[in-house]
């Protein structure tokens, strides 16, 4: 979080009434609770949507492996003779029944062997290592061993169906073979559109992943850093903004200086005007004022209006503008739950949203317009009154 203590203050006393206190410590340890709420939802959402990922995954394959039988059988059946040998159908019933059985023999010797050696055998073999490149080989060694009993276990299946479907259409005469060839095409299209809905699910939870993995990384080093400056900053500082819109005119360009602040909270971390982006090096125009501040916080506007439009913005999420006497307009962006609609007629000090965030972090902007002409907000809100 840029400049996370560069905090633009006017300490000077203001003896009028209506103050709220704003304490930076305190705004610094609601922002820290929110970032590392998110972190925690980003990683719940993540172990949710990988066991969501693993289940499609097996599915996808289960689909693919009936695809490849459904393939095979209908070409089996296409190239049998015309003729319909039974003396060769029932030679290849037997070889596949006996292929089957080796299979399961095989198979059943694996699965007997490891429960001789004991449940936690696998385990056993991978912890008793004495380098850390031994450990990786056997874990290497068990993966490829457990794929291999996965693989056999299909293939098993597989031959199987492949030979309780060729004894159920043995005798079929050619119409009905012709109509159980339509049924395994027809079975063999709904597979593949299932496939492709299973494909494109497991890409756009990829990419879910992806990007919430990302935002996890992009908050673990802001929350180190909250962390440490509360740790070294014990200071408990507090200020007062003005609240009250005690306002001894309706009109907007009577206002300068006197406007209340929009949000409790004066930590700019983005000024107004011209600056330098220190990640891209490139020159940046800001036309109102970046305020860090807690998400949830209320924002108020600062004095009467109608709400003329309400937008949503890139970088700037939801945006309120209100127009005011006199040509001004005030922009309120990266907001949410917001409580007027366009039209509305809308008092100073009404709350009107809460606070948001983007990728700078929990921030507030906040504009002044004469026109399409941007004003610095700082000079047109009342000063900030400091208790000692």
């Amino acid at each position: 979080m840029k400049h996370i203590f560069h905090i633009f203050l006017f300490i000077v006393l203001i003896l009028a009434s209506g103050f709220t206190n704003y304490i930076p410590r305190e705004d610094l340890q609601k922002q820290l609770y929110y970032f590392k709420s998110n972190l925690n939802s980003y990683e719940t959402k993540v172990t949710e949507w990988n066991r969501i990922i693993t289940e499609l995954t097996s599915r996808q394959k289960a689909v693919v492996n009936r695809i490849k039988i459904l393939s095979e059988l209908i070409d089996n059946i296409k190239s049998r003779d015309n003729k319909n040998d039974i003396l060769k159908q029932e030679a290849q019933f037997i070889y596949r029944n006996e292929k089957i059985e080796k299979l399961k023999n095989e198979f059943k010797k694996r699965i007997l062997w490891l429960y001789k050696k004991g449940p936690d055998y696998q385990y056993q073999i991978l912890f008793t290592t004495d380098s850390p490149a031994k450990f990786y080989a056997r874990l290497q060694y068990l993966n490829k061993l457990s794929e291999k009993r996965t693989t056999d276990f299909e293939r098993i299946k597989y031959e199987e169906f492949t030979y309780e479907e060729s004894k159920r259409i043995k005798g079929y005469r050619r119409s009905e073979m012709l109509r159980y060839i339509n049924e395994k095409k027809e079975d063999q299209t709904l597979l593949l559109l299932e496939k492709l809905n299973i494909d494109d699910s497991l890409s756009m939870l990829k990419s879910n992943v992806d990007n919430l993995l990302y935002n996890a990384e992009k908050l673990k080093p802001v929350i180190t850093e909250i962390e440490y400056i509360l740790s070294v900053n014990q200071e408990e500082n507090k200020y007062e903004l003005k609240t009250n819109p005690d306002y001894k005119s309706n009109s907007f360009d009577s206002l300068k200086g006197v406007l209340i602040f929009p949000v409790n909270s004066t930590n700019i971390v983005n000024d107004f005007g011209k600056s330098i982006d220190h990640n891209t090096g490139t020159i940046i125009n800001n036309e109102g004022i970046d305020v860090s501040i807690a998400e949830n916080s209320e924002v108020r506007c600062v004095a009467d209006g109608i709400v003329e439009n309400i937008l949503d913005v890139p970088l700037y999420r939801k945006m309120i503008i209100i127009k005011h006497s006199n040509g001004f307009r005030t922009v309120y962006g990266l907001v949410k739950d917001i409580r007027v609609n366009i039209s509305d007629k809308v008092t100073a000090g009404n709350i009107i949203a809460v606070t948001s965030q983007n990728l700078d972090g929990q921030v507030f902007h906040f504009e002044i317009r004469m026109g399409i002409t941007p004003e610095d907000p700082k000079y047109w809100v009342a000063r900030v009154k400091q208790v000692i």
